[in-house]
């Protein structure tokens, strides 16, 4: 099939469709996450994340736009479930070493390991509530998707400061408000000292500190300045205006007939309030609107289980969930392997205070070393199991 039919046959719930979508694209997503997650044990943190990948698919493939970019939607799935595998401390290390990864097919292939196709093929088909919770879970854990159906990177792309100023947040901010107020401050001084220099140019052109002569000439004449006895007469009849007391008084001609300037007109004299306003009332609160209770977060306890059994026989253990600083309105408990089941896988805890008692159940013909999820806060329960004689 092609890829535009396998995003169908998958979406559909069509297991054949994710069988070949495994023998297809199992081994070089495989082969990335082992280059992304170097680890020992050939069903460890790189075929975890080849198994989160194809559990997300079955869930999320209808919001892809191109499904003929199926292969490319897949390598972006398993890109973040190894950042996510690595953590937020080796984030910028991370980022670069899937920069240097570049395409899957330019990587030395990796073999798939023996049972990991028919492990996802189970996982994915597992109609158990166990089962459920734990797709749920994961698919959760996958974080919001573009308008193209791809995922939103965890680490977007970048240069490494920008990586940093994403770590440290705060310091950032603090370097941005003084980077602010720097610049303010600037633009105040400059303001100022500009606001300043219009002053005295507009004390220059409206006459500060000069005496202006005022044309008494008809139209169509030409202008002849005018006599000193016309201006002392016309200064005698024109009222003194008021200006600023830092602007040298002086006296305007003016033309009959003709509009008094501005900065000539006398000042009309101030009124007296007859009474002083009333202050205007002040407006009573608004009440604030109630709102919901602010939402809890887990803890768990203990977060290792070290267990033990006869080869065949089943090994329980117990940890504890509590919800702190409000209600948990969902949580959801998942494991990392089919041969570990959790009860129960989901629930709600309310109010504040609520625990709950998950009960864990390994049933394994060999020894393992596991992990437990437990959603919201990607809570991570260490189990490890080892067969007694």
């Amino acid at each position: 099939m092609q890829d535009r039919e396998l995003v169908a046959a998958i979406a559909a719930g069509d297991p054949e469709g994710l069988a070949e979508a495994c023998d297809h694209y199992a081994a070089p997503l495989y082969t990335y996450c082992r280059f992304m997650l170097p680890d020992p044990d050939p069903l460890g943190g790189a075929a975890q994340a080849v198994q989160d990948t194809f559990i997300i698919a079955t869930s999320r493939l209808q919001g892809l736009r191109d499904p003929d970019r199926l292969g490319s939607w897949l390598h972006a799935v398993a890109r973040n479930e190894c950042l996510r595998q690595l953590g937020t401390e080796g984030s910028q290390a991370a980022a670069r070493l899937s920069a240097r990864a570049g395409p899957v097919g330019a990587l030395p292939a990796a073999e798939l390991p023996d049972g990991l196709r028919e492990q996802i093929l189970n996982v994915c088909a597992d109609s158990t509530p166990t089962g459920r919770a734990h797709r749920m879970s994961v698919t959760y854990r996958a974080g919001p998707f573009d308008r193209t159906g791809f995922p939103k990177p965890i680490i977007p792309p970048g240069p490494a400061w920008w990586l940093g100023v994403r770590r440290h947040p705060r310091a950032a901010a603090a370097v941005a408000v003084v980077a602010v107020a720097v610049l303010a401050a600037g633009i105040t001084a400059l303001a100022v000292s500009g606001g300043s220099h219009r002053a005295r140019a507009s004390t220059v052109a409206l006459g500060g500190g000069v005496t202006p002569v005022a044309s008494s000439t008809a139209p169509g004449s030409t202008t002849a300045p005018a006599s000193p006895g016309h201006r002392t007469a016309a200064a005698k009849g024109t009222p003194t205006p008021s200006v600023m007391a830092d602007t040298p008084t002086t006296s305007q001609d003016t033309t009959p007939g003709m509009p008094m300037p501005s900065s000539a007109r006398p000042s009309s004299p101030s009124r007296s309030p007859s009474r002083s306003p009333s202050p205007s009332p002040s407006p009573s609160p608004s009440p604030s609107p109630s709102s919901s209770p602010a939402q809890g977060y887990l803890v768990a306890a203990p977060t290792k289980l070290v267990l033990s059994a006869v080869k065949g026989k089943a090994a329980i253990g117990t940890f504890t969930l509590t919800a702190l600083g409000g209600p948990v309105s969902a949580y959801a408990v998942s494991s990392g392997s089919t041969m570990v089941t959790v009860s129960p896988s989901y629930g709600t805890l309310s109010p504040a205070g609520a625990r709950v008692v998950i009960t864990v159940t390994v049933k394994s013909l060999v020894a393992l070393d596991t992990k437990i999820t437990v959603q919201p806060g990607d809570l991570v329960i260490t189990v490890v199991f080892s067969i007694t004689v």
